[in-house]
């Protein structure tokens, strides 16, 4: 399915692309300029809710409301949503953007069994299981070049692998927790989100010590533009990840969703010295390419369905292939035809007979 080329779809696209990109890398920034990551997700929440607010004031957004029943079906979501968030900026103080992006390219490895599992879908093709091999491989070449694996073991991966449950859980679930409701606007879904999701990253942050931290932290120019400019990209990611989402085919969106982890990538290498190794990148390389090339399996049939393939397959076969049900069809289709059109004589001469007759006066 090839991606949209009108000029909404591509505003759209470009927009999420360089949010994607540049929200990650901005999030290294701000971590490895003033560790706090509860604090930081929390910022970029309270300005997304704001903005959602000032544009519905101003009359520029029409936002849905608070409505209990949309809050209960979010609450499931929003804890995915936010362990998700809090894990992947614990992950990115603790390890390189590399290694973040290696676990989340690996996503299709749990997401089709979870969808298999859950949601009824059928088991990966050939393709796809071919796909979700190189993944595999691709991971398993990137963690022996990894020299953070070689110095601490599994441990180096604590927060990667949180964030990687996390949000395989919240890709799994929350499109089909969520996907039934309808919005006025985009800006709907960003007040939700956020506005709900921040007391959770709130009371995260509060366990994981972050308060003596905040109140000891020595806050300079470079680190409050850096945190400002985080809410900006925050602000930005919360619309058009959704707006493009509504714009464009999943396809489309998927591979859009690898493209920007290579642009990070060469981004990162470019600018930082603190990156994974040649042969590591090129396990990551692999492991995004492999991640375009895996498609959803389809949903499975349902036991009635399987039912009425196998009766049709077991149906007795005439010598032109057809069966007997198809030959039953086509007898009733053949009769019907010929009941009308002897209905449409009988109209025809009684209209005829009718018109023989003096009109009354």
């Amino acid at each position: 399915m090839a991606c949209s080329s009108d000029s909404k779809s591509l505003l759209a696209v470009l927009t999420f692309s360089v949010s994607s990109s540049g929200l990650l890398l901005v999030n290294k920034l701000c971590l490895k300029e003033v560790a706090l990551p509860s604090f930081l997700a929390v910022l970029q929440f309270i300005a997304s809710v704001l903005c959602a607010v000032g544009m519905s004031a101003a009359g520029a957004a029409d936002l849905d409301p608070l409505e209990w029943p949309r809050v209960r079906i979010y609450l499931f979501y929003i804890a995915l949503f936010a362990t998700a968030i809090y894990s992947n900026l614990q992950a990115l103080t603790h390890s390189n953007v590399e290694t973040l992006i290696v676990f989340r390219a690996c996503g299709p490895l749990l997401v089709s069994v979870l969808e298999w599992r859950l949601l009824g879908r059928a088991l990966p093709s050939r393709w796809s299981a071919v796909a979700l091999s190189g993944i595999f491989a691709c991971a398993a070449g990137y963690v022996a070049s990894d020299n953070a694996f070689a110095m601490h073991g599994l441990r180096a991966y604590t927060w990667c692998g949180v964030y990687f449950v996390s949000i395989c859980l919240s890709d799994t679930c929350g499109k089909q927790i969520i996907s039934g409701l309808r919005w006025r606007t985009m800006w709907g879904p960003v007040l939700y989100t956020n506005l709900l999701a921040s007391p959770v990253m709130l009371a995260l942050g509060v366990a994981g010590g972050e308060v003596p931290r905040l109140a000891a932290a020595a806050w300079r120019p470079r680190g409050v533009a850096l945190y400002a400019l985080s809410c900006l990209f925050g602000i930005a990611i919360s619309f058009t990840g959704w707006r493009c989402r509504a714009l464009v085919s999943a396809t489309c969106y998927t591979v859009l969703g690898v493209a920007n982890k290579m642009l990070t990538v060469l981004v990162n290498v470019a600018i930082w010295e603190d990156h994974a190794t040649p042969a590591g990148i090129a396990c990551l390389a692999g492991c995004l390419l492999c991640a375009a090339a895996y498609r959803p399996a389809p949903m499975r049939r349902s036991e009635d369905e399987l039912a009425r393939g196998r009766g049709d397959a077991e149906a007795p076969r005439d010598d032109d292939g057809s069966s007997e049900s198809e030959a039953l069809l086509a007898a009733r289709e053949k009769s019907s035809a010929q009941h009308a059109a002897a209905q449409a004589r009988i109209a025809l001469a009684s209209e005829g007979r009718r018109s023989n007759y003096p009109t009354r006066l």
